[in-house]
C-alpha cells in the first residue's frame, strides 16, 4: 500500500521509502523517513496529487511520487 492509497484522514506508518538522489534527501531533511506515521490531509481535483501530514510538516506530493512512498495502516 502507498500513501497514494490512504483515504483522506487515514494514516499510515512508513515502511519504505523508494526514492533515490535528491529527492530522498529532501524527504529526509523534512522529517519524512522510515517508522514515521503519515496522514493523508487532502487529495486535488481528479487525484493528480495529495497533501500529507507528518509530525508538523504538510507537504504536497503528485500521484507519481506519492505511490513510491509505501506506509502500512
Amino acid at each position: 500500500m502507498s500513501v497514494y492509497d490512504l483515504k483522506v484522514g487515514q494514516s499510515g506508518k512508513i515502511v519504505k521509502i523508494n526514492v533515490e538522489g535528491s529527492a530522498a534527501v529532501r524527504l529526509e531533511s523534512l522529517g519524512i523517513t522510515t517508522g514515521k506515521r503519515v496522514t493523508a490531509l487532502a487529495f486535488s481535483l481528479f487525484k493528480s496529487s495529495v497533501m500529507i501530514g507528518c509530525g508538523s510538516v504538510r507537504l504536497g506530493l503528485r500521484k507519481n511520487f506519492a505511490k513510491l512512498i509505501e506506509v502500512e495502516p
